[in-house]
C-alpha cells in the first residue's frame, strides 16, 4: 500500500522514514495532489497516542529539513463520511504548496498509477494538471449548488452555538470564518499550546457537534469534515498561528492572527449551521471566490 488512502497495492515512495516503531511519511502516489501521507509502520484502523505524538514530531522534523513547504503546511485528519474512503487503515495528510511539491514529486514518483485519479496521465506533471482542473471545476460546482439551495430563515441546527461546544475550554475558542466553509480554532495561549492538545480538542468538538447536530438533522450523521492543524518546522510540536478572516461576535467582518487550525466542512451544511444573522453575509462572501478545498 503506497499511501494511507489507497486500497490497492502500489509502490511506496518515502519522503521521511520517521520513527520505525511508529509512523513514516510517503508521497501520495494514489492521488496526484500536493499531499504527503502519514502512515503507520504497522497499519491498523486507529492510531495510538504514541503514534500521534510521533506524527507531530515527524512533521516538525520534515518541515525543518524542507523549509520550502513550511509557511503553508497543514496537517489534516479526515473524519466521518470523508474518512477512509479507499482504505480502512489510519492515515493523515500533510498538505503543502503545489509548486515545490511538484518539483520533488516529478523526480520521486516515476511510475504512473493506473487509477481514475490519474486520468490516464503518463507523468506526474500531467496527472497533477488534470487533477487540479477537475477539482477546480468541482469547487465551482459545489459553490454554485450551495448558493442555489433555499435555506429557511431558521434552520434545524443553527441553535447549536459554537460557544456551547467550546464552553469548557481554557485554551481554545471557536470562530466562524469566511469565505471558506470553516470553523476556525483560536489559541488563547499559543506559545504553550501543543499540537496534541489541539488535535484532542478538535476531535472532541467534532464528536460533540456530530451528536448535537445529528439529533436535530439526520443529514449531519457521520459528520464529514477535515480537522486541519497549522504546522511549521520552527514550531515543532507546538501550534502555529496564521491569519484568517473571521466573523466577530456582533457579526462584523474581521481578521484574526491567532488562528491555529480549522474544521473544513461541507458548504451547504456550513450555511445551515451558521447563525441566521451571519448566513447571508457568508453567502455573499462565498459567492465572490473560487472555492477549492486543498486538504
Amino acid at each position: 500500500m503506497a499511501t494511507g488512502n489507497s486500497r490497492h497495492n502500489t509502490k511506496e515512495v518515502i519522503a521521511h522514514a520517521g520513527d520505525p516503531k511508529y509512523v513514516q511519511l510517503v508521497y501520495d502516489t494514489w492521488t496526484p495532489r500536493p499531499h504527503f501521507i502519514v502512515i503507520q509502520y504497522k497499519p491498523k484502523q486507529n492510531a495510538s497516542p504514541a503514534e500521534l505524538q510521533a506524527t507531530y514530531e515527524l512533521i516538525g522534523c520534515f518541515l525543518r529539513e524542507n523549509p520550502q513547504y513550511d509557511n503553508e503546511a497543514i496537517l489534516s485528519f479526515h473524519r466521518g463520511k470523508w474518512y477512509q474512503q479507499y482504505t480502512d487503515k489510519w492515515h493523515a495528510h500533510l498538505c503543502v504548496p503545489k509548486i515545490p511539491y511538484l518539483e520533488q514529486a516529478r523526480i520521486q514518483i516515476r511510475e504512473p498509477s493506473k487509477n481514475k485519479e490519474w486520468r490516464n496521465a503518463r507523468t506526474f506533471d500531467e496527472a497533477m494538471t488534470k487533477w487540479y482542473t477537475a477539482k477546480e471545476q468541482d469547487g465551482i460546482k459545489y459553490r454554485d449548488e450551495c448558493l442555489k439551495k433555499k435555506i429557511s430563515d431558521h434552520t434545524l441546527v443553527e441553535d447549536v452555538r459554537l460557544s456551547i461546544l467550546d464552553a469548557n475550554s481554557r485554551k481554545f475558542k471557536l470562530v466562524w470564518t469566511y469565505p471558506a466553509p470553516r470553523i476556525g480554532v483560536k489559541a488563547l495561549n499559543p506559545r504553550t499550546t501543543t499540537l496534541a492538545s489541539l488535535y484532542n480538542f478538535m476531535s472532541e468538538i467534532r464528536s460533540n457537534a456530530e451528536k448535537e447536530l445529528g439529533q436535530r438533522d439526520p443529514k449531519f450523521a457521520n459528520f464529514g469534515c477535515h480537522l486541519c492543524l497549522y504546522v511549521c518546522g520552527q514550531s515543532g510540536t507546538t501550534v502555529t498561528c496564521r491569519q484568517d478572516q473571521v466573523f466577530t461576535e456582533n457579526g462584523g467582518l474581521d481578521t484574526d492572527s491567532d488562528i491555529i487550525g480549522y474544521i473544513q466542512m461541507d458548504e451547504s451544511q456550513y450555511a445551515q449551521w451558521l447563525p441566521s444573522n451571519l448566513r447571508q453575509k457568508w453567502l455573499n462572501e462565498f459567492r465572490r471566490v473560487d472555492h477549492f478545498v486543498q486538504t
